[in-house]
């Protein structure tokens, strides 16, 4: 009989054994599948910059973990009570989604665990209890069952995730709901993470933009002075025209030909007025319509229109139509018939006119037949500098000492203009010096931390993937990556405001500056976090000495505009090894180590370990 009982006992026991074994396998399971989702999370938000692709990868996550085929993202501003819909994937009302205002989730499920920010399992007797009491509104297609959770930023609250599941054999536990907030409360860190990586590649993209329009403005402002330069050519030539030219004829044809280089200019001709100003005469004629141009009496054309004017014309078809109607001019040129007569009518026409002494004496003009081509006014400036030209050497011809005396006043215009242009071009110059400081601050912009000066994750990764590769190649030089996570700072930042968190992260980037060397790069990641590369190690405790030497400096208090705080900053240190093949996972695991500092109690350092995971595995299967 007492042999019985002793078996009985001893099977009393081993059952207990074996119920305590199956809870603890079923904790280390449950906290494997938490720790599982919580690393994918890490490496999404490590890896994802664009929200667009964010919200999906988040739903496939999920759904590998639950059943979640009908999931969605509710975003909520507390200051404006407004809902936001960032993501929704739905099998039944997938269309109906995008003609509902997103203020509407405020009287269904949604607002209801944003109202009181805690987990909500949902069934269908739930809800129609919810909608009879009037907490919520009935909307969309009825679920057999739904689970949402509140997304939290410290004690604020920024929205709802949400799934549910039509299929009323399958029912959600609490068990569900517990790996379901737990993925909730890191997907709001892995949000932030992508949001300023997210910001961060826009605003390179939009300094990118404003380099490439700097440098189209640089380009525009290049070709402007090789036209003012190629003008200032012209200028040199026309004016040893006018000095040297003996034959009328020759020098008519060599103006002619520097007007071809800076305008169309095939159709040209010079006329003057006879001394009782009755008749125009052309001594200098070229149109492919017409091979000469005789002596004719004035009339109602452009020319005589310019020497009424006594000043340079740009006429256009609109323009002409004006002048017309105005009784101005006549269109019409020598023909056979009016339709040859109007085929043959410019098509846009420039004239300016040649004065001596404040007298028109006769006109300079060009003109084009092509449809669609119109003379500019820069075209216009040319050909009334020109027209000066011309009236000095016919002046020379009429009176030589007259023209000598306007030849000197000429020399002294040339040198005035000469001097302008040398100063425009040394204030191009001045520009283009400018825009290139420009394009240095926006690149150095573009590479550090606005708020302390300090390479941000941009250049640092860029220097870390250029160092990573050297030591992989060269070993034997040390290296070894610190990630810093400052300890109290967003109880600062709420508390004595953002003013005071910007000074305290500025006056924390100044202490890791004096706690490394010169050689060695900080960085800001964003937030409260940091990173070192420490180059040409002799050892690890090369890393841990310079490690702890941080934590004293930031055991020190901070003096922030009169508020003495005290902080701390917990880090981790990756040491580099062959072992790695790429520059991101000693990045990793620096972040690991970090992780593990701050578990550990912050304020302290721990170097990463092979078997770090696996003891915080442990840990949590504890727990």
């Amino acid at each position: 009989m007492t042999k019985q009982r002793t078996l009985q006992y001893q099977l009393k026991q081993a059952g207990n054994k074996i119920r305590r074994l199956l809870l603890l396998i079923a904790r280390q399971k449950e906290a494997y599948t938490i720790q599982g989702a919580l690393l994918q999370l890490s490496e999404l938000a490590s890896h994802i910059s664009d929200m667009a692709d964010f919200y999906p990868a988040i739903h496939k996550m999920v759904s590998e973990q639950l059943h979640a085929e009908n999931f969605y993202v509710v975003l909520y501003d507390a200051d404006t009570e407004h809902y936001q819909l960032q993501y929704f994937s739905d099998e039944k009302d997938q269309q109906l989604i995008t003609s509902i205002p997103d203020n509407a989730f405020s009287r269904g499920l949604t607002g209801y665990v944003a109202r009181y920010q805690r987990p909500l399992l949902c069934d269908e007797e739930e809800f129609d209890e919810l909608v009879r009491s009037g907490e919520i509104e009935a909307q969309g297609s009825p679920s057999a069952h739904w689970m949402g959770i509140p997304l939290c930023r410290g004690e604020k609250i920024i929205g709802v995730m949400a799934i549910q599941s039509y299929d009323s054999q399958y029912r959600y536990n609490e068990q569900d709901l517990k790996l379901f907030s737990s993925i909730g409360s890191h997907t709001v860190i892995a949000l932030d993470r992508v949001k300023s990586r997210e910001l961060l590649e826009s605003t390179v993209k939009e300094r990118t933009l404003q380099l490439q329009e700097t440098n189209d403005f640089l380009q525009k402002e290049i070709r402007e002075r090789i036209h003012g330069e190629k003008l200032q050519a012209a200028l040199y030539k026309i004016s040893e025209l006018t000095a040297s030219s003996q034959d009328m004829q020759t020098f008519y044809q060599a103006i002619h030909k520097v007007l071809c280089n800076f305008m169309a200019a095939e159709n040209c001709y010079i006329a003057l007025l006879n001394t009782d100003g009755t008749k125009l005469t052309f001594p200098f004629y070229v149109d492919q319509f017409s091979p000469a141009a005789f002596d004719r009496p004035l009339s109602r054309g452009f020319t005589e229109y310019v020497i009424r004017c006594a000043e340079a014309r740009l006429i256009n078809p609109e323009q002409a139509s004006i002048l017309v109607e105005q009784g101005e001019i006549r269109r019409g040129m020598s023909g056979t018939t009016e339709l040859e007569k109007a085929a043959r009518h410019s098509k846009s026409w420039l004239g300016a006119p040649l004065k001596i002494d404040q007298k028109v004496i006769g006109v300079v003009a060009v003109q084009s037949y092509v449809d669609g081509y119109h003379y500019s006014e820069q075209e216009l400036t040319i050909l009334r500098f020109v027209s000066q030209h011309i009236a000095v050497a016919i002046q020379r011809k009429l009176a030589a000492e007259k023209q000598k005396q306007h030849q000197e006043e000429l020399e002294r215009k040339v040198f005035e203009s000469t001097r302008e242009l040398r100063q425009t071009n040394l204030f191009l110059r001045l520009q283009v010096e400018e825009r290139k400081k420009a394009e240095q601050k926006l690149f150095y912009d573009a590479n550090h931390d606005v708020l302390t000066g300090l390479a941000n994750r941009q250049m640092f990764l860029q220097q870390l993937k250029q160092q990573f590769l050297l030591n992989k190649r060269q070993p034997q030089t040390g290296m070894a990556l610190l990630f810093l996570d400052l300890d109290r700072f967003k109880l600062i930042n709420d508390t004595l405001g953002h003013h005071i968190g910007d000074a305290f992260l500025i006056e924390s980037s100044k202490r890791l500056l004096s706690a490394i060397r010169e050689h060695d790069v900080a960085a800001r990641f964003g937030g409260d976090e940091f990173v070192i590369m420490l180059l040409n190690l002799q050892s690890e405790q090369d890393a841990e000495e310079i490690a702890q030497r941080i934590i004293d400096k930031f055991r020190q208090p901070f003096v922030l505009e009169n508020n003495s705080v005290n902080s701390g900053i917990s880090i981790g240190i990756a040491p580099f090894s062959t072992d790695y093949h790429h520059a991101d996972a000693m990045l990793r695991d620096a972040d690991a180590a970090m992780y593990h500092a701050k578990a550990l109690g912050r304020g302290r350092y721990v170097t990463f370990e092979s078997g770090m995971r696996d003891q915080m595995l442990k840990a949590l299967g504890a727990n």
